[in-house]
């Protein structure tokens, strides 16, 4: 018979899904990969899925340019984010959680981007990426901040978003406003998420 997935509370409200496995974030990660053998194989056209100059009512980019990667580092560094930090958010609060995140955070991200830049050039899913990881910190932020214990790694996860942030500095189409962006609605979320789980009014 099927048997629903364990749990285990981790405070806040919260609960881990032991025996869950991260669908979601693996859906992400293979659709990213699968974006760059397509775009390497030349079975894409880049202007097609990419943001290269003004939208023009081409709104689906804004979801599409997050799984398109020029460059296979840029593509290793941030598909391995999202796969660390989308597993760990879904482990907490489930698929829906982990995807409303990587979407909404990439799309806010690119459309910022857009609408700032006259010619704006932006691709990959750093923005994403930035929000998974901020969403999944704030619990260990505030409990840091708070002075109290911490299961998490915040060096760690310092780390990666710095490397995430300098990485337009090497790669031009990742964009650092959309990283940005996407870093503060990440904030934003997992803020959010944690006061539904407090219960103070």
């Amino acid at each position: 018979m099927f048997a629903p997935p364990r749990t285990r509370r981790v405070g806040h409200g919260t609960s881990l899904r032991v025996d869950s496995r991260p669908y979601a974030t693996i859906a992400l990660v293979a659709l990213g990969c699968a974006g760059w053998v397509l775009l390497r194989g030349g079975y894409v056209d880049i202007g097609k899925l990419m943001i290269i100059g003004p939208l023009d009512g081409d709104w689906w980019k804004l979801f599409s340019t997050q799984f398109v990667y020029l460059n296979g580092l840029y593509a290793f560094v941030t598909l391995l984010a999202v796969a660390i930090f989308g597993w760990l958010l879904e482990r907490r609060r489930g698929p829906a959680a982990a995807l409303a995140v990587f979407l909404g955070a990439g799309a806010t991200g690119a459309l910022v981007a857009s609408a700032v830049y006259a010619e704006p050039f932006v691709s990959g899913g750093n923005g994403a990426a930035l929000g998974l990881l901020a969403a999944w910190a704030v619990p260990d932020l505030v409990d840091a901040r708070a002075g109290n214990y911490y299961e998490g790694d915040l060096l760690g996860v310092a780390a990666i978003a710095a490397l995430l942030l300098a990485m337009p500095y090497a790669r031009p189409e990742a964009s650092w406003l959309a990283g940005v962006t996407g870093a503060v609605v990440g904030l934003v979320l997992g803020f959010g998420m944690r006061r539904l789980d407090s219960p103070d009014p």
